[in-house]
């Protein structure tokens, strides 16, 4: 222990720093805090001078964080929101949440129907979801189980098991296509398109799918008109295209019930097969292995071999 608190910065620092981070006013947390605003200002220069780093820009009536400050503020603020989850579960005599992550869209389509029926089987366990675009570090971020386009980037004592193949399509709703005729690239071209903007895929690193990509693979040549709706996740994008809004580009295997049981229909019968899969990810290394192995027990019995 004491080797590691060589390495850390003043704890109590640290507590302060996230205070003036997230409020980016060194005044505003002292007040949440109850302390002076010199005192806010001292333990963050003692943090500071331990790094060797300015934490912050310190302007006039206002300050902002420097890239160093921004890196330890990801770090500080997820690690002391574990320890007061964990924490008050253990206060609470509340068994340690089985945390789980997916994107936005997978989430919301694929994921949540079996985690209510996990649930179901299982109330005794209970189950933290985090749904965020953006790459995951299992070991790093502490989370027992996620949801994954593509394996790659994964550390050692991550297990992954494929789930399917992204395979992409138009699909729309029957309401939409009622009375139309799309039958080449040039008439779902002029058609509505749904499309993700661009910043969706700012937080992964896998390689942009978009009607543009998409369109290349089939072979269209002509332009492609101007985006008429843009959403920043997937699910929106969805959300529309269940609505009736236009047609979306998806992945059969996230929305194969809807496709199944009609809500959704694909107008032109071409798909792009890219490289990826989508996996699930299990963190070996969990402090939570029991809830894990539930998880896990009741997944093997009840959707593997379902799946998609």
């Amino acid at each position: 222990m004491e080797k590691l608190r060589r390495r850390l910065p003043p704890l109590n620092g640290l507590v302060i720093f996230e205070a003036a981070a997230r409020l980016l006013s060194f005044t505003a947390a002292a007040n949440e805090i109850c302390i002076t605003q010199a005192a806010v200002s001292r333990q963050i220069r003692q943090v500071e001078d331990f790094l060797g780093h300015d934490l912050f820009v310190r302007e006039h009536r206002r300050v902002s964080l420097t890239a160093s400050g921004r890196r330890l503020y990801a770090a500080v603020d997820q690690s002391l929101e574990r320890i007061a989850q964990t924490a008050n579960d253990i206060r609470s005599g509340t068994q340690e949440a089985l945390t789980i992550t997916a994107t936005i869209g997978f989430s919301t389509y694929w994921l949540m129907p079996r985690l209510e029926a996990f649930q179901e089987a299982h109330p005794e366990v209970p189950i933290r979801i985090l749904a965020l675009d953006r790459e995951v570090d299992l070991r790093e971020e502490q989370i027992d189980v996620a949801f994954t386009c593509g394996d790659e980037g994964q550390s050692q004592h991550i297990r992954m098991t494929r789930l399917f193949d992204e395979n992409m399509v138009p699909l729309c709703s029957p309401a939409y296509l009622q009375g139309k005729r799309i039958e080449s690239l040039e008439h779902l071209v002029g058609e509505r398109l749904l499309h993700l903007d661009h910043e969706h895929w700012r937080g992964f690193n896998w390689p942009v799918v978009d009607w543009s990509t998409w369109l290349s693979q089939m072979g269209y040549e002509g332009p492609l008109p101007p985006s008429r709706f843009a959403y920043n996740n997937y699910a929106q994008q969805i959300h529309a295209t269940l609505a009736g809004r236009g047609i979306g580009l998806a992945c059969v295997g996230m929305l194969k019930s809807y496709i199944d049981s009609g809500q959704l229909v694909q107008p032109l019968d071409l798909e792009h097969r890219t490289a990826r899969g989508y996996y699930m990810a299990i963190n070996e290394a969990s402090s939570n292995l029991a809830a894990l192995k539930i998880f896990e027990a009741w997944w093997d019995l009840s959707v593997t071999g379902q799946v998609p």
